[in-house]
């Protein structure tokens, strides 16, 4: 069974103050119930007190480590392999996209970008296409 928007937890990990109120706030008004990281540190320590999202919005550069090693190690795991995981960052080259795609990202999404192309990559994701816009 499907999950409706507001029983979709989505974390974002995000260091930059802004950015994380931002994307929590264009998450929120998707309809989406949000949880926040600022650090690796942060993550894992939400992956323990709460348990795994249902969608995991991920920056690449982090005080304490790099989205890309994050998403790697993620998708090795066994129990946290099948994760969706949406690049979110502001590294916008086309070698940075492709080593994302590789490494498994189900989406990418680089920054600045609109609510709608956040809240459509997450629903495309989910395949909760029938979600009110």
């Amino acid at each position: 069974l499907r999950k409706e928007s507001g029983d979709t937890a989505v974390l974002i990990v995000e260091d930059d103050p802004d950015q994380l109120a931002l994307a929590d706030l264009r998450v929120s008004m998707a309809g989406y119930r949000v949880r926040v990281a600022s650090s690796v540190n942060g993550f894992l320590q939400t992956m323990l007190d709460d348990g795994a999202p249902d969608l995991l919005l991920l920056d690449v550069a982090l005080p304490d480590g790099d989205g890309f090693e994050v998403l790697a190690r993620l998708r090795r795991h066994q129990a946290l392999g099948s994760l969706p995981i949406v690049m979110l960052t502001a590294r916008a080259d086309p070698a940075d996209i492709g080593r994302g795609l590789a490494l498994g990202a189900d989406g990418y999404v680089t920054k600045p970008y609109t609510k709608n192309v956040l809240a459509d990559v997450i629903r495309r994701v989910l395949k909760q296409e029938n979600a009110s816009r």
